[in-house]
């Protein structure tokens, strides 16, 4: 369930174009390629008359033109639509190849985990990720497919209109080229104690974060109303800590009346499912009014997985705030970096994207509780001071910026950027901020 799709994404409020012309479909959906860019998507049967501006490849080996018509239009050999909803729904993971855990065997895990002592659930965890291996798709740690998409999808826009620059409506309040959000899932009652301490860190280098709680222990109001009072973000982390809310359509049912009453008690509209386990059509139907599961690139979790888009997007009425950078446990725990250099290299990558930059914590012992990781974390907290260009928001601020841009409601803070280009160029077209005209 995916509402409205890449046009919702792009706003473009110029050069109305491309009524793609009657084509079939040929066949089901399949992963395709062209260099390092990856889209699932049902290519038509036949290409269009004109000159072949690249040509994308099937598994199979047959070949998927993207053409420039006899009138200079561009014609993708698929439906955009259907390639945006194929990477956000995650759909492509029908047509890749990448190893992932059975439903039965997370199942089985989830049973005993609570029976396996810490150190040997972290030397299963290691031994998964050498078993899954690093995917050739989506690329990790980012993963650029939607953004190449919308450049294609624009090019195409901006044929038919015979123009070379499209202008749409900015992906942030000006006059911001990024966007960082830093959220925490609070893992157990010793979690809620070390939150506090992590909100003074935080504080004290002049960031707000949202600090995600799970029903399954019990949290002090006094916490809740200090974080709060502070100008700190409560979300909810689930009923349970294991993969049971999406393990059935009845579990999930029957666990809604709770989270809405966990929702209640802490004052929260977001989310995030424990171990992002997911099922992308019923995260719509949440009691919340954002949600921040969905990777957007992360081989290394349970349930692997990407939408490869760096911005926001709709799930139903809900607002999705993939997650973009490595979580702390996989960084520092799991692939055993020493330093915050990664997080700041895929931070510096994402804002020159003028993407979200969503960083996933947890203020627990064995991650961020622990002297050294939290050292590493005000290191990347220090650097993301150091960018004034990035707005540093609240989840709930940047789903509700997301709200007012997708409306199109009259906000002093909007501002118009443009895609500029050659349409026979169409991966090349480069995203020009407001901010970058400004006089």
């Amino acid at each position: 369930m995916v509402v409205g799709g890449l046009d919702r994404l792009l706003k473009a409020h110029a050069a109305d174009g491309a009524a793609e012309p009657a084509r079939t479909a040929a066949g089901e959906p399949t992963l395709l390629r062209l260099g390092d860019w990856h889209v699932f998507a049902t290519p038509f049967g036949e290409p269009g008359k004109g000159r072949v501006v690249a040509e994308l490849t099937a598994a199979d080996g047959s070949q998927a033109p993207i053409v420039l018509d006899e009138q200079g239009v561009l014609r993708p050999p698929f439906a955009p639509e259907e390639a945006y909803a194929g990477y956000v729904a995650e759909a492509w993971t029908t047509g890749a190849s990448q190893r992932r855990v059975s439903s039965r065997q997370l199942a089985a895990f989830y049973r005993v985990k609570h029976f396996i002592p810490r150190r040997v659930q972290l030397s299963l965890r290691r031994g998964l990720i050498r078993w899954q291996g690093t995917p050739t798709f989506p690329r990790w740690p980012l993963d650029d497919g939607v953004g190449d998409l919308l450049r294609l999808h624009a090019a195409a826009r901006m044929s038919e209109a015979g123009a070379r620059e499209l202008a749409f409506t900015w992906f942030w309040p000006a006059p911001y080229e990024a966007a960082l959000i830093l959220s925490h899932d609070v893992e157990g009652e010793e979690g809620i104690r070390l939150a506090v301490e992590l909100a003074d860190l935080e504080e004290s280098l002049g960031f707000r974060s949202s600090f995600n709680f799970g029903a399954w222990y019990d949290v002090d109001p006094g916490v809740l109303r200090e974080l709060t009072s502070r100008g700190f973000e409560v979300g909810m982390h689930g009923i349970v800590h294991d993969r049971s809310l999406f393990s059935s359509r009845d579990a999930f049912e029957a666990q809604l009346p709770q989270l809405r009453a966990l929702a209640d008690r802490l004052g929260a509209v977001g989310f995030r499912s424990p171990a992002t386990h997911r099922v992308f059509a019923w995260l719509g139907e949440l009691p919340i009014e954002y949600d921040g599961t969905i990777p957007h690139s992360d081989p290394y979790e349970p349930q692997p997985g990407g939408c490869c888009s760096l911005w926001p997007f709709f799930v139903g009425d809900v607002v999705e705030l993939p997650y973009t950078l490595p979580q702390d446990h996989t960084m520092l725990t799991l692939l055993g970096h020493r330093s915050a250099a990664f997080w700041i290299e895929t931070a510096g990558r994402i804002a020159g994207r003028h993407g979200l930059i969503h960083c996933i914590s947890h203020p627990d012992a064995g991650y961020l509780g622990d002297r050294d990781k939290r050292a590493i974390y005000a290191d990347f907290l220090t650097a993301m001071s150091e960018r004034p260009q990035v707005w540093h928001a609240l989840p709930a601020e940047v789903a509700s910026w997301w709200r007012t841009r997708d409306a199109g409601e009259d906000d002093e803070r909007s501002g118009d950027g443009r895609l500029v280009g050659d349409a026979a160029s169409p991966l090349d077209l480069q995203l020009v901020s407001p901010a970058a005209t400004r006089p």
